[in-house]
């Protein structure tokens, strides 16, 4: 593994670290209404996991702007896998808008969404600029799927 590789790949997971440390930091210092925690299963956990996995495996790509969609993203899967894992699968949602029955967001729900935007972004630009792979692999897929 080249030595920009293992930078890349450390610097998702601290940044996926730190997103989930601000993230149970926030759940922890702002209180949360009791309609505003959000039940997940097991299913849920583990496709979270699956998701966080994925999300490493997105970090390798050439490219420093999907590194940090991806971080972002794990960051976000993390830190609501802890506070699921914590709570009886139960996530607090402090971050309202609207007080009575209104929208309940957190941090990591922020990383998600941020992370996912930010990685379409990014694989669409890879996807522009290495076009001519894409096509050389498309081919040859063809000529061996039509081959068998």
């Amino acid at each position: 593994m080249s030595e920009r590789l293992q930078i890349r790949l450390l610097a998702m997971l601290l940044g996926a670290a730190g997103i989930a440390a601000v993230d149970q930091w926030v759940k922890l210092l702002v209180p949360t209404p009791d309609w505003a925690y959000h039940h997940r299963s097991e299913g849920w956990f583990a496709l979270s996991a699956v998701l966080f996995i994925c999300m490493v495996a997105l970090a390798v790509l050439p490219s420093a702007a999907a590194a940090l969609g991806a971080a972002l993203f794990a960051g976000g899967l993390l830190g609501n896998m802890v506070s699921a894992g914590t709570d009886d699968f139960y996530i607090p949602n402090p971050l309202l808008v609207g007080h009575t029955a209104g929208i309940a967001f957190n941090v990591a729900d922020v990383g998600i969404v941020a992370g996912n935007l930010t990685l379409v972004l990014a694989c669409s630009i890879l996807a522009i600029r290495h076009r001519s792979q894409i096509e050389a692999w498309r081919g040859s897929m063809r000529t061996r799927l039509r081959g068998r």
